[in-house]
């Protein structure tokens, strides 16, 4: 039996330098059609979104909050929020019913202010990117599924 293929989805990145050495790698998606800005974590074990930015933005339910430790990169917190979303699309890739992990990127975002970068509404971390066979081609500046 031969086996259906299909035509891999490219989305445009952009690579923006932080300083004279280092880069961060960011997309623009839509979360129930609002237009995002979202930071690619290869090293972030979930993706996840902008607490207030959830709560103010999106027309969706109300968060879900679950006793559990989480940690990241700058912070430890014994409650973690929980939202789910009917469509995010990345350029054409459209994933149905996502559920994101809802945190304060707020320090990312002052960061990122204080180096003259406009915010981000959420991290695309490697759940994503593992469970869609995602490549990222630096020199073409291209995220690729399927």
């Amino acid at each position: 039996m031969k086996k259906k293929s299909t035509k891999p989805v490219i989305v445009k990145i952009s690579a923006e330098a932080l300083d004279k050495n280092g880069y961060h790698i960011f997309l623009t998606t839509k979360l129930n059609d609002k237009k995002c800005r979202f930071l690619i974590d290869t090293g972030a074990s979930h993706s996840v979104i902008d607490k207030t930015y959830f709560e103010k933005k999106l027309n969706e339910k109300k968060l879900k909050t679950v006793k559990q430790s989480t940690t990241g990169l700058h912070s430890s917190t014994t409650e973690s929020h929980y939202g789910k979303i009917k469509t995010w699309a990345l350029g054409s890739f459209v994933i149905k019913s996502f559920t994101f992990a809802a945190i304060d990127l707020g320090h990312v975002n002052n960061t990122y202010k204080s180096l003259g970068k406009p915010k981000i509404q959420g991290i695309l971390g490697s759940d994503v990117l593992v469970k869609y066979k995602a490549i990222i081609d630096y020199g073409k500046l291209e995220l690729i599924f399927g």
